[in-house]
């Protein structure tokens, strides 16, 4: 069994990315050992966006903390608030959009985690 791991935003470098926004990646195989998940937070600027993508085998899990926005799917635009949470299954292309005036902060689940967030990728 493992060890139980606290991890503080504060004590985590963030990642900064272009369109404006930084992702802090607190729990990962890389990070505290975790093999099933990861679990970091985004701040994506007003304005600004997180570009599209899509994962192929990953489901993603987003709790929308602050700011308003719209996650955009191949069919679907879905408005985001404090307090909406969106289950988005692999597959298919996404984005999010900040349509407010303040950073849209976000909380974000893997699982499986990425391959960027394992021990055994760059």
């Amino acid at each position: 069994m493992g060890k139980t791991v606290a991890v503080h935003i504060k004590d985590v470098k963030g990642q900064r990315r272009d369109p404006p926004r930084t992702s802090w990646i607190l729990v990962s195989e890389k990070t505290v050992g975790a093999k099933n998940l990861a679990v970091g937070i985004n701040e994506t600027a007003a304005g600004s966006m997180v570009p599209e993508h899509e994962h192929n085998t990953e489901e993603e899990v987003m709790l929308f903390l602050s700011g308003r926005g719209v996650f955009v799917t191949e069919d679907q635009e879905i408005p985001i608030e404090p307090g909406v949470c969106v289950y988005n299954p692999p597959g298919g292309s996404h984005k999010i959009l900040n349509t407010g005036d303040e950073v849209l902060r976000f909380v974000w689940i893997y699982a499986p985690q990425l391959k960027q967030h394992r021990v055994d990728t760059p």
